[in-house]
């Protein structure tokens, strides 16, 4: 009995290290196996893919194992691994496959084909086991067996609309678009509610195709499901999609407003479609999307939103537009106080009303009223501490406006304050530190700046680099700061839209101040300016001041690269054409680089 129980502790003992080894090596033994592999020496791999599938039975480190044999051309070895596996595997069809792609590989085709199909007339009508098999084909790229396997899988389970994502898949490895995309549409004519599904398997197929060659595919695949299964919504949802992939959004609008009216939706479609467009400075769309929502009636759910989505719409419209005049101010003033008057919510909306005194002030010389309707709103209970913020940014805004200096300071304070570490605390300290670089305080904005680096707002953080940097780049050789105060003034008459008095400043600056480092900056003023004032010939002028005089500056790729984007717009390909070659051969480091070479590219076809 004493002799048994050393026995049985020795063993105990044994296996215990063994188990122990097998933990404290098999990470180290499988780098090591890895990176002879990668490395393509395979004879150490395979020995250590060997002892680690040995040890753990792990599937991977056999193929792996196998993988090196292959590459040793050792296929006798490869067969008698694998012939070991499928007697203590028996049930375990993939290494069968293992064996025909060995078989494959030696150059022993009928033996690899007979392998092949002898796995396929032994499966069996069982969905995982199935998908199992084809999973085996598709990693050995025998990928028109994988297709049978699930061809042979319909027939047997006797469910002729089985596995249609799956085939879909391996039709894309393929890069067979035409029966990807049946096998696609045919999921969804058994199961709409996969719509979300194919959308994203599509996605990354149009991501793949570098050629366009889908699209068309896709589009009349799609265009003729419409017109035989009328009742199935998800064709047209999937057309839409489609349209919104390709920025082709009055397609897509045509597509929504079908979709809404047949399927008697509230709207929320084309809200969204309406927010994609406007976002890709489609207005137009935007527009006839919301109206289509505001004529459902004021009794529809989303009427107010659309409501509020159409005057936003119209002013990021006026904004984004070089010339605009006053009348088009005044005109889009009406329509806000038209809603107002018209929704006994309207004023609880802050965008909407900071849109409305913005306007006033801004653009329609209506400051104090705006201040008062500020105000007034701000008096108000119930506000959240974000709306209450938003409108006293905006006050803040507009009291700088009117030379307001030290209260749009305070108010700035006050939400840096109640805001700290948040998007909106770390905008009212940025534009702070503006209205002391307005001031000609140039340390402290510089010191206020570089505390604003670290901001979890990355638009901010960069703003507030950029102008640091301005600073610091143009007051290093000029002690008394002269010339960066001047150009802050004129920065300052820009925010004010006095613009022929800023550009006294600048011509003020160029003049006393001849070769000063902030000449590029200077003329780079002047473009916005003239561009604004849609002063085309001026505005290429002062792009070609930069790009002349100054070629060695930071600037110089940008006003190249402006002035391609403006000749684009007249029309004179060629000469923008120039402008972009000259960014990729002279200015190949600059963030403008990539873009100009795809501006190229397409002005070139």
């Amino acid at each position: 009995m004493k002799k048994f129980i050393v026995s049985f502790l020795v063993l105990i003992s044994f296996l215990g290290s063994e188990y122990s080894y097998s933990q404290n090596n098999i990470q180290t033994e499988s780098q090591l196996a890895f990176n002879y592999f990668r490395d393509k020496e395979y004879r150490p791999a395979s020995s250590l893919f060997f002892n680690l599938h040995k040890i753990t039975r792990s599937r991977t480190y056999f193929n792996y194992y196998i993988d090196c044999l292959i590459q040793l051309e050792d296929y006798q070895e490869a067969e008698k691994s694998i012939k070991k596996e499928i007697k203590k595997n028996p049930d375990d069809r993939s290494f069968l496959i293992d064996l025909g792609f060995v078989y494959k590989m030696a150059g022993e085709s009928d033996q690899s084909l007979a392998q092949y199909n002898q796995v396929l007339k032994k499966m069996v009508p069982v969905r995982s086991e199935i998908t199992s098999i084809a999973n085996a084909f598709v990693r050995k790229r025998e990928y028109e067996f994988a297709v049978k396997t699930y061809h042979i899988g319909r027939k047997i389970m006797n469910q002729e609309h089985l596995f249609h994502m799956e085939l879909a898949t391996i039709f894309l490895s393929q890069r067979d678009f035409e029966k990807m995309v049946a096998e696609y549409l045919l999921a969804l004519s058994v199961d709409p509610t996969q719509i979300k599904t194919v959308e994203n398997h599509l996605q990354s197929a149009l991501l793949q195709d570098i050629n366009s060659s889908l699209d068309p595919i896709l589009k009349n695949q799609l265009l003729q499901k419409i017109q035989t299964e009328t009742e199935n919504l998800s064709f047209k949802e999937l057309l839409q999609w489609y349209f919104m992939q390709k920025k082709q959004f009055q397609a897509a609008f045509t597509q929504a407003r079908s979709i809404d009216l047949i399927g008697k939706e509230d709207g929320s479609r084309l809200l969204s479609l309406a927010s994609a467009a406007r976002t890709n400075d489609d207005f137009k769309t935007a527009l006839e999307c919301y109206q289509h929502v505001v004529d459902k009636g004021s009794s529809s759910p989303n009427y107010l939103n659309a409501r509020v989505g159409d005057l936003e719409t119209r002013y990021l419209l006026l904004q984004k537009q070089n010339s605009t005049s006053k009348s088009d101010w005044i005109e889009l003033s009406g329509r806000y106080k038209k809603f107002f008057s018209e929704e006994n919510t309207a004023l609880q909306n802050s965008s909407v009303l900071i849109q409305y005194a913005h306007i006033n002030s801004f653009f329609l010389n209506q400051s104090a009223e705006s201040i008062e309707l500020l105000e007034k709103a701000l008096a108000s209970s119930g506000l959240s501490q974000q709306n209450r913020s938003e409108l006293k940014l905006e006050l803040a805004d507009i009291k700088l406006f009117t030379n307001e200096k030290w209260d749009a300071i305070l108010l700035y304070s006050q939400i840096e304050k109640s805001n700290k570490n948040n998007t909106i605390g770390f905008e009212a300290k940025f534009k702070k530190a503006k209205v002391s670089y307005f001031m000609g305080e140039l340390k402290w904005a510089k010191a206020q700046l570089d505390a604003l680096k670290g901001s979890t707002s990355k638009l901010i953080a960069n703003d507030a680099i950029f102008l640091s940097q301005l600073i610091s780049d143009n007051t290093t050789l000029d002690t008394s700061y002269t010339a960066m105060k001047i150009y802050a003034e004129a920065e300052f008459l820009m925010y004010q839209r006095k613009d022929s008095l800023a550009l006294l400043k600048l011509d003020e600056l160029l003049k006393n101040h001849p070769g000063h480092s902030l000449t590029d900056e200077v003329y780079f003023l002047k473009y916005e300016i003239f561009i604004k004032a849609n002063k085309t010939e001026q505005a290429l002028l002062a792009l070609s001041k930069i790009i002349e005089e100054h070629p060695y500056e930071t600037l110089a790729p940008k006003a190249l690269f402006t002035q391609g984007e403006l000749l684009q717009k007249l029309n004179e390909t060629e000469k923008a054409m120039e402008n972009y070659k000259n960014i990729v051969t002279e200015y190949s480091d600059s963030i403008y680089s990539v873009e100009a070479r795809k501006k190229l590219n397409d002005l070139r076809k």
